[in-house]
């Protein structure tokens, strides 16, 4: 079976739109299991989380981040810039306020780089 070039450039459009709707961030790995260590960040860094809110942030991490784009990169986004990504991106993923404020835990007791530290450039969408 022949697919014309009309049928493959749509095709190829619809793959690309589709690709675009949901971003490009960067991608990264995922973060390992929520330890001692996890909770100590969190706590030094005057977050609310516990480990079950923090076990919950990347239970849902694994399994709502990747469905759309590639695990993205905790350390790609300054901790200040993490909260309205969440945000937007919690609707997309559909989940519900206090599930997306577990992610945004689990992501900022993971983040390494300092809160004041320039984010990269914006892929454009």
């Amino acid at each position: 079976m022949k697919i014309s070039t009309y049928g493959g450039s749509l095709v190829l459009s619809i793959a690309c739109l589709a690709s675009l709707a949901c971003g490009f961030p960067k991608s990264g790995p995922v973060p390992g299991p929520v330890s001692a260590e996890t909770v100590t960040a969190a706590k030094a860094k005057n977050l609310q989380a516990s480990e079950a809110t923090l076990t919950q942030g990347r239970e849902l991490f694994v399994a709502k981040c990747n469905n759309c784009h590639g695990h993205p990169d905790v350390n790609y986004k300054t901790e200040a810039q993490w909260p309205e990504v969440v945000k937007r991106m919690s609707s997309k993923a559909d989940l519900d306020q206090k599930q997306g404020d577990a992610v945004l835990q689990f992501i900022l007791a993971n983040h390494q780089n300092p809160s004041g530290a320039p984010a990269p450039a914006e892929t454009p969408k």
